[in-house]
């Protein structure tokens, strides 16, 4: 891999440009830490969330800046269910989908996600798996009624 690819991928000030620009690099590690990078934008997400790389689509998946419209679209491959579960900009919809899904790792997911509506998180912390259960624990929101 180029050197200056890298040095710019770990650089918190590397523009939303520069990381376009990098965002078609022939490279998968190179796309992939474009697609965790922070300053990474809506549009280039938007073309990363067609790679071939899962682990592309996975990091869009669960970034902050991709779209609703994008997240959506992720949310129909099951391979993103935990990554689409911990976003917070996911719609609820599509968060009440998830709390319903077999794999607990997605509901854990799913119970830490500030985003998660109350009725939700109720549900999850009568979970029969142990782990969301503690998992709902750690959610920003109930953190903050329970003073912990």
């Amino acid at each position: 891999m180029n050197t200056d690819a890298l040095v710019l991928l770990q650089d918190d000030n590397t523009s939303a440009d520069i990381l376009d620009q990098l965002s078609t690099d022939e490279n998968p590690f190179v796309r992939v830490r474009v697609a965790a990078h922070m300053n990474t934008s809506a549009e280039t997400l938007v073309k990363l969330s067609q790679d071939e790389i899962p682990l592309v689509k996975q990091f869009v998946a669960e970034h902050l800046n991709t779209p609703v419209d994008t997240l959506v679209e992720l949310s129909q491959d099951s391979d993103f269910s935990y990554w689409i579960a911990g976003n917070p900009n996911t719609p609820v919809e599509i968060l009440t989908e998830l709390s319903k899904h077999e794999d607990e790792n997605v509901r854990s997911s799913l119970a830490v996600n500030p985003s998660t509506p109350g009725e939700i998180l109720d549900q999850l912390m009568i979970d029969e798996n142990e782990d969301v259960r503690a998992a709902v624990m750690k959610n920003p929101v109930i953190q903050a009624k329970t003073g912990k």
